[in-house]
């Protein structure tokens, strides 16, 4: 295995021509034990196939190609499709696909194994969990938005992303890893966590009522329910006073909790009833079912 730090990332960058780019979210691992790790983590056999979102140098690439039957390398950035070709092109088993995960067509495989551009975390998760749907994922985040991703109810960090995520999945932290095992050097340190679908657990009559009702009262996080679901109806162009309608027509539902206070199954209570309003033409139908 070789040896790695943040000099020899730097080094390597400028060899490629490549300035590391903040609106990409580029941060370079430079450290082969946690990519070991990582890779370790996932529990890779023989006949798996693996996808790696941002690819960068290569460093958890080098360790997959080395376990799994084959590996996808998904990479935005040219420079750095140029240069895992030039360093790990002839390893038999590896694609690498120049372009971005949210708009390229999915490849079939069993586990993701991923250090995340941290720009764009939450819409890769949620293409992850709702169109790839793999066995499990290990993904590095940084640090603050993993901690939402596993937050307990009634926290200040539990928010839409707790909620919408641990719907679909359930959510396991790993390790934490130092901002200073990364070039450039993020603000906050990084967590690794393992993802997988969950089997079991209420589920809403209309996921894409669920997700759009979940964007629309969580757009205010810090109110109670009755005040946020007032707010959207209005937003809605509905009469707000239907929003009173909706909470003694929802059992086990109190109008005066607050979002961070509010489980999922009450959520989905919530969503199926408004799916009903929907139907009634009460509602209109979602524009955009987006997390």
């Amino acid at each position: 295995m070789r040896l790695l730090n943040r000099h020899h990332i730097r080094s390597e960058l400028n060899k490629y021509g490549v300035k590391p780019r903040k609106k990409l979210g580029q941060s370079f691992l430079a450290n082969v034990q946690v990519a070991q790790r990582i890779v370790d983590a996932a529990e890779i056999a023989a006949e798996d196939t693996v996808l790696e979102i941002g690819g960068g140098l290569g460093v958890l690439t080098e360790i997959l190609v080395s376990r799994a039957k084959r590996v996808y390398v998904v990479e935005i950035d040219e420079r750095l499709v140029a240069a895992l070709r030039e360093k790990l092109g002839d390893v038999g088993g590896l694609s690498v696909i120049h372009g971005d995960f949210l708009e390229m067509n999915l490849p079939d495989v069993k586990k993701v194994v991923s250090n995340l551009p941290f720009s764009a975390s939450s819409p890769i998760t949620f293409r992850i969990l709702r169109e790839l749907k793999p066995e499990s994922s290990i993904l590095m985040y940084q640090k603050e938005f993993a901690e939402r991703m596993v937050a307990e109810r009634g926290s200040k960090e539990y928010s839409r992303l707790t909620v919408a995520v641990n719907y679909i999945a359930e959510v396991e932290p790993l390790f934490e890893v130092p901002s200073h095992f990364f070039y450039p050097k993020p603000a906050v340190n990084s967590l690794v966590v393992r993802m997988t679908p969950r089997k079991g657990g209420i589920r809403a009559r209309s996921d894409r009522v669920f997700y759009w009702m979940l964007r629309g009262v969580y757009s205010y996080p810090k109110k109670q329910l009755r005040r946020a679901l007032q707010i959207w109806l209005k937003n809605l162009n509905v009469d707000r006073r239907l929003a009173d309608d909706i909470l003694d027509s929802v059992e086990h539902v109190d109008g005066k909790m607050r979002l961070r206070n509010l489980s999922v199954e009450e959520l989905v209570r919530l969503s199926d009833h408004i799916t009903d309003l929907i139907e009634e033409g009460v509602i209109p139908h979602p524009k955009d079912a987006r997390i």
